[in-house]
């Protein structure tokens, strides 16, 4: 393990870290509808309650009277860590420290007269986190903890000129706040080598919000087929007075930590970017029965948006640079069935998401691979007139084991750079309530 060279360079690091979790954060949120997430988030073409803001607003002109839709899921990964190189070393073992995740969602919708529709929504479309021991995982000087929060409002306007095509569009604001903790290690004198942590860094932002748009349509060609399309587009958001602070960690060397204390530097404002990507999505349904749905989906996340990343401390100029990241194109295949009873609704799916991210870009801090989910999912309607409804479904994910390499410097040779490979199972659950008049 190699430590950074000065605790400037940390602070350097950890700006850079901090725009990269926020940027590829774990996963982007599409736990949006519990019924769509029983198809394996196939909705696109056939979604049929106030997901529709999320998932495709040209449809909110076939949904009728009022509706809303609210609930949340609970995410719940488990990342293990193998080193594969000198650092940490092979056959070096580590799990991430297991948390479970609540992105919350709400979303209503109303048809009006003459063809129109109307909808908002609130959602956490970005979101989650990674956390390792901060005393034992040898990678804590690259991360120990990263948060990510967003929240995201949405109003569209639909129009259906006619019973084959309806129109959407509408904008969206993008709430964002970030968090990362990692160490910084440095050489004890006269220890032969060993290494000490002697701070944890901090980079933390307040809530930042920026504008966005979407656009959807959805034509029914004929009565058993449904196809839709959805484009969101990218947010870009402004972090210019994101926190950079250093905690002294002790190490019971009154001499040593006297002068880790005098080399600390102060406080200080970093500046950088946050860079969401656009979304687009495809969907086509088809109803072999009056009972039965089958859709397929093809989504794309525009990752290439970050290809690099600024960043600029104001008191210090001199460190002024950009780190380049080389994301490349994220795309998604999702496939789902509904079948309808009498007296409940069942549904199941299966998908496969590809990752941008390039081998160096696979750090602690994201350890970011192509992923298997399969899902399940049930519906009720309650009351006399079934103007209730509860979603729930049940998903595992499973991501394809991906190695990665990170460097502390953009300079550092590749024997120092931390090297292992990943392996990350998220269970995700989820339920609805659903009420229309």
């Amino acid at each position: 393990m190699r430590p950074l060279s000065t605790p400037l360079a940390a602070a350097l690091l950890v700006a850079a870290s901090f725009a990269t979790h926020a940027w590829a954060a774990g996963y982007s949120i599409y736990e949006q509808g519990a019924a769509v997430l029983g198809m394996a988030g196939a909705g696109t073409a056939s979604v049929h309650d106030a997901s529709a803001v999320f998932f495709n607003p040209a449809v909110m002109t076939r949904l009728e009277g009022t509706r809303v839709y609210l609930g949340g899921s609970a995410l719940q990964p488990v990342t293990s860590f193998a080193g594969k190189g000198a650092n940490p070393g092979y056959g070096t073992q580590y799990e991430m420290v297991r948390q479970t995740f609540y992105p919350p969602m709400f979303y209503a919708t109303r048809r009006l007269p003459r063809g129109w529709a109307m909808g908002v929504g609130l959602n956490a479309p970005f979101g989650l986190g990674t956390e390792w021991d901060a005393t034992s995982f040898p990678g804590r000087y690259l991360s120990t903890k990263v948060e990510l929060q967003t929240l995201n409002g949405s109003a569209c306007l639909a129009y259906a000129p006619n019973e084959r095509w309806s129109f959407a569009a509408g904008g969206d604001v993008l709430w964002a706040k970030a968090k990362l903790q990692n160490h910084e290690l440095v050489p004890v004198p006269g220890g032969g080598g060993a290494l000490a942590d002697v701070a944890e860094v901090t980079v933390a932002s307040g809530f930042k919000p920026a504008p966005g748009w979407n656009a959807a349509v959805l034509f029914t060609p004929a009565a058993q087929w449904r196809i839709g399309g959805y484009y969101r587009s990218k947010i870009v958001i402004h972090a210019d007075d994101a926190d950079v602070t250093f905690a002294q960690i002790p190490t019971g060397d009154a001499t040593f930590d006297a002068a880790v204390a005098a080399s600390l530097p102060p406080e200080m404002k970093v500046r950088t970017v946050l860079r969401f990507p656009a979304m687009w999505s495809l969907g086509v349904a088809y109803n072999p029965a009056p009972a039965w749905t089958v859709e397929t989906d093809f989504n794309v996340h525009e990752w290439k948006v970050f290809s690099d990343l600024p960043f600029e401390f104001r008191r210090r100029p001199s460190l002024n640079t950009v780190r380049v990241e080389d994301y490349g194109m994220g795309w998604q295949i999702r496939a789902g069935t509904e079948h309808r009873l009498p007296s409940f609704t069942y549904r199941f799916g299966y998908y496969f998401d590809h990752s941008p991210a390039p081998t160096y870009a696979v750090t602690p801090l994201l350890p970011d691979a192509d992923r298997h989910g399969a899902s399940l999912g049930l519906g009720f309607g309650l009351g006399k007139d079934k103007r209730w409804t509860v979603d729930a479904y049940e998903m595992a994910l499973f991501s394809v084991r991906r190695f990665g390499t990170a460097a502390a410097a953009v300079d550092e040779p590749r024997e120092y750079r931390f090297q292992g490979e990943y392996k990350t199972f998220v269970n995700l659950a989820g339920i609805n309530l659903g009420y229309h008049w």
